[in-house]
């Protein structure tokens, strides 16, 4: 596959910039305004150790309706709220250091990986559908399906007892928070610098998508979906469907998340042990929940 990309990159210089430019464009002015501080205080509360106390008044919430440790918790609501790839960032982050069990690990990876609400508001209802009276519907389809999904894994994996309490690890002596804050920046801006170049890739390969031959054309922007999601709303939104599929279609692509968040959730799961095909088929039973709901929304109240 690679000296076929390369091969490409050279026959096709001008694409393959136009491409990059984009992918480049998401990056530094969406990608790493919104997470890089994200990453940074969560580096520091982590080292720290005080997500435990930060999250103790919501710990009631976390155990009973999500099967969640306080710990955990912080993943998931960091997750919904800050974007790919945070959720598994966080999730990678809370086993290394041993606050949250393997099992508690993989189940928060099949749900709390998840596109932010100013993605979904700008990105997916604005510029995708054109219409913000699509807000309230997306909102309510996208975060049921990850709630449903959610539950699906829980059943699945019997997580009705409440998680087993972690025992605390304590900030060495030694490390100062002024060192704490230095790690975390440097670490921040490793981790933001790796994303760039997974999202710049990945908006080559489905620019290359988009140019497939005729019997394969009419999926083809479906499939850059699959692909890099911010490519496929894009391509999506610009042909002539109905409504019903078109919606259908750019809310199937935002739960799945794209192939390029698939592998930056694996560079954030580097090292841990954890299987990137838990997070696969946790996305894919998203995408089918959203799928679903997307249907009943149109024929019950459309």
């Amino acid at each position: 596959m690679i000296p076929a990309l390369l091969l490409y990159m050279l026959l096709f210089p001008k694409k393959v910039l136009t491409d990059s430019l984009a992918g480049l464009d998401l990056w530094f002015h969406t990608v790493l305004p919104s997470l890089l501080p994200f990453m940074i205080l969560s580096n520091v509360l982590i080292g720290a150790n005080v997500v435990s106390q930060l999250m103790r008044p919501f710990s009631g919430f976390f155990r009973h309706v999500l099967g969640l440790s306080p710990e955990g918790g912080y993943a998931w609501l960091l997750g919904l709220f800050c974007g790919f790839p945070m959720g598994a960032r966080l999730t990678g982050d809370m086993y290394r250091q041993h606050r949250i069990s393997r099992e508690e690990a993989g189940y928060l990876l099949t749900f709390a990986n998840q596109s932010s609400p100013m993605f979904l508001s700008t990105y997916v209802v604005l510029h995708g559908l054109g219409d913000s009276t699509m807000t309230l519907p997306v909102f309510v389809i996208f975060y049921s399906s990850a709630f449903l999904t959610s539950l699906v894994f829980r059943i699945r994996s019997r997580r009705f007892g409440l998680p087993p309490s972690k025992p605390k690890k304590e900030v060495p002596e030694q490390t100062s928070y002024g060192n704490l804050l230095d790690t975390s920046i440097m670490n921040g801006f490793e981790i933001i610098t790796r994303l760039g170049g997974y999202i710049i890739l990945f908006s080559i390969l489905a620019g290359i998508v988009l140019q497939l031959p005729a019997p394969l054309r009419t999926a083809a922007p479906f499939l850059s979906g699959l692909t890099e999601i911010t490519t496929g709303i894009h391509t999506i939104s610009g042909i002539t469907l109905p409504l019903q599929v078109k919606f259908t279609a750019i809310v199937c692509c935002t739960a799945f998340g794209g192939f390029s968040t698939v592998a930056q959730t694996s560079c954030m799961l580097n090292g841990t042990g954890l299987s990137i095909f838990t997070y696969l088929k946790g996305k894919l039973v998203n995408a089918a929940v959203a799928g679903l709901l997307c249907l009943f929304v149109f024929v019950v109240f459309i």
